[in-house]
């Protein structure tokens, strides 16, 4: 009789903890996004797919080809990049620059390299598709335009030049 009547109190006990913790998240302000309608606001180190981004005040992408990304590229991902070639000869400027963002890691030490800051990762996050093909991009081609606070922290990453100092004479 006794166990009878303790296991009717511990559930009454049981019971209340159960409602007091629903009851605390009845009046709390939601975190759930509606998705499709919603967008999160993602963090400036959020790491989307790489892009080469266009340099407004050149209105081109800034990279030289150097090739230091392709090279520190653990997965390969940076699969070909040519350079235009005038006379015969190589300038610093890129006419292709072909990524597979399918087998992308992610890593960021492409960007890292990258000493002109021509290449950065973007803010998107939906990248899944049926089709293989659509996950090689030419970056080059794309003119890939940045917006919001990730353009003004882009523009940040560029070595400023000193001012020529006028000599008077």
């Amino acid at each position: 009789m006794f166990n009878y009547i303790k296991n009717i109190i511990t559930g009454i006990i049981s019971l209340c903890d159960g409602l007091s913790v629903t009851l605390k998240h009845v009046f709390r302000k939601p975190i759930t996004l509606q998705y499709p309608e919603q967008k999160p606001d993602l963090q400036l180190r959020f790491r989307g797919r790489l892009v080469m981004p266009i340099d407004p005040e050149k209105n081109d992408n800034r990279c030289t080809g150097c090739m230091m990304c392709a090279k520190i590229c653990p997965n390969h991902s940076i699969m070909e990049i040519e350079k235009v070639m005038e006379d015969g000869k190589p300038k610093p400027k890129v006419k292709k620059y072909i990524y597979n963002f399918g087998t992308c890691m992610f890593c960021n030490l492409c960007v890292e390299v990258c000493p002109f800051a021509a290449i950065i990762m973007s803010d998107e996050y939906a990248l899944a598709d049926e089709n293989k093909e659509k996950f090689i991009l030419d970056l080059v081609a794309e003119r890939y335009n940045l917006t919001g606070k990730k353009l003004n922290w882009w523009k940040s990453k560029f070595k400023k030049e000193p001012a020529e100092e006028k000599v008077q004479k």
